[in-house]
């Protein structure tokens, strides 16, 4: 071999080394972007594997406010609104604020849920859902609320009545308009008080859980609202402590006679409720009328039936009414405890008419106040309650009473 065949063939193996070289450094390219392709990805999985357990957190934190949204609306929609205060955040702030009344000490939950403030958190207010409950309780526990409410602002009121608007004529083209008045004239509104108290063991208190806060507002709505819906439906203007010189819709509205024979609500029929829609005045059957029966007359009503065979009662789901357990003769029914409940001859069982007829006046809706020095013999803490009402029908004609047949 000589010198030049030498050299070419050293140099076609050197070639072929670096031939080879480069196709491993070509695969050790390709391996390292593969890897850092494999790297990219990973940490695009790992960040979508953060972002659906982000929001696999936060769809169990929705889920969970959704439940607890629904459950308060089911208590409030068909539970006892009472019960809301059972709820540990609200019995803590009623219970405490009994205890503060009677200066007695306060767990530390209870002085977060008055003061709002907590060491642990920093500062805070007392939650809105606490207020709205409270006074949510006082509105759904009465239904003088249905009626046509008005606040005071001084011990009386002088209610303004328009009987008869002005007339319109038509008038020739230059001639004089003819005069028109207003018509009309006006009611007092007296305020008064209903007041109830209750004592309490002090020893009971420094024991109480939040439960025993529902107790405690049970017993004093039930005294003060039940007062002030006897006095708005079926108090009679007697001049003492039941009905206060009140009269209510039972009493204040037009009569509305059933059909003779027609001696109880079993013997009613459709015509006897018919003729309380055209006993009252006809701009009442525009307005937002509405039926107040007594629970127990009501059970009984459901039974009577047109002169087709149907109940002339529709449930809420038959006939929807915002507010109503149903209707009668395309009007809402307000179920109300304080109407008249007897079943006779010559007896209410029923009243149709517009809301704003009968007036009720709130001066302060509802107070408490507590003293330890009362009873302090019995060790003993007296709580009272207190609102400030009236009521006074302004336009008999604006209501008609369903009344029974003497005979």
């Amino acid at each position: 071999m000589n010198e030049a065949e030498f050299q070419t063939k050293v140099i076609g193996g050197i070639e072929h080394v670096t031939g080879e070289t480069v196709l491993i450094k070509n695969a050790q390219t390709k391996i390292l972007e593969d890897v850092t392709r494999l790297d990219a990805q990973t940490k695009a999985a790992l960040e979508d594997l953060g972002r659906v357990k982000e929001n696999a957190n936060e769809f169990t934190k929705s889920l969970a406010r959704l439940q607890g949204m629904i459950a308060r609306e089911a208590r409030a929609a068909y539970g006892d609104p009472l019960k809301r205060f059972e709820q540990e955040d609200m019995g803590n702030y009623i219970v405490g604020c009994f205890k503060q009344a009677a200066k007695l000490p306060l767990t530390p939950a209870q002085k977060t849920a008055i003061t709002g403030i907590d060491s642990g958190v920093g500062a805070a207010v007392t939650p809105q859902e606490t207020a709205n409950a409270i006074y949510d309780a006082l509105l759904r526990y009465g239904q003088w609320n249905t009626l046509g409410v008005m606040p005071i602002g001084s011990r009386t009121q002088i209610v303004p009545l328009v009987s008869a608007r002005p007339t319109a004529y038509w008038v020739a083209q230059g001639a004089q308009i003819t005069e028109g008045a207003v018509t009309g004239t006006s009611v007092t509104l007296t305020i008064k008080e209903a007041a109830a108290w209750i004592p309490v063991a002090n020893a009971m208190l420094e024991d109480a859980e939040p439960v025993f806060a529902s107790y405690l507002m049970d017993l004093l709505l039930q005294a003060v609202v039940y007062r002030l819906d006897w006095a708005c439906f079926a108090a009679d203007g007697t001049n003492d402590t039941t009905d206060g010189a009140f009269t209510g819709i039972a009493v204040g509205g037009t009569a509305a006679g059933a059909a003779s024979g027609n001696v109880s609500v079993a013997t009613l029929d459709y015509d006897d409720f018919v003729k309380c829609l055209t006993t009252v005045d006809a701009g009442v059957l525009q307005r937002n009328a509405k039926w107040w029966i007594h629970p127990t007359i009501l059970a009984k009503i459901t039974l009577i039936k047109d002169a087709n065979g149907r109940p002339i009662f529709q449930n809420a789901l038959e006939a929807p009414s915002p507010g109503a357990i149903g209707s009668i003769c395309g009007y809402p029914v307000i179920v109300t405890g304080a109407m008249p409940s007897t079943d006779s001859t010559s007896s209410v069982v029923a009243v149709f008419g517009d809301p704003q007829a009968q007036a009720v006046g709130l001066r302060k809706q509802f107070t408490m106040d507590s003293s330890s020095d009362f009873q302090f013999d019995y060790n003993r803490t007296a709580f009272r309650s207190i609102v400030r009402g009236g009521t006074v029908t302004k336009l008999a004609t604006g209501l008609a009473k369903l009344t029974t047949a003497a005979s």
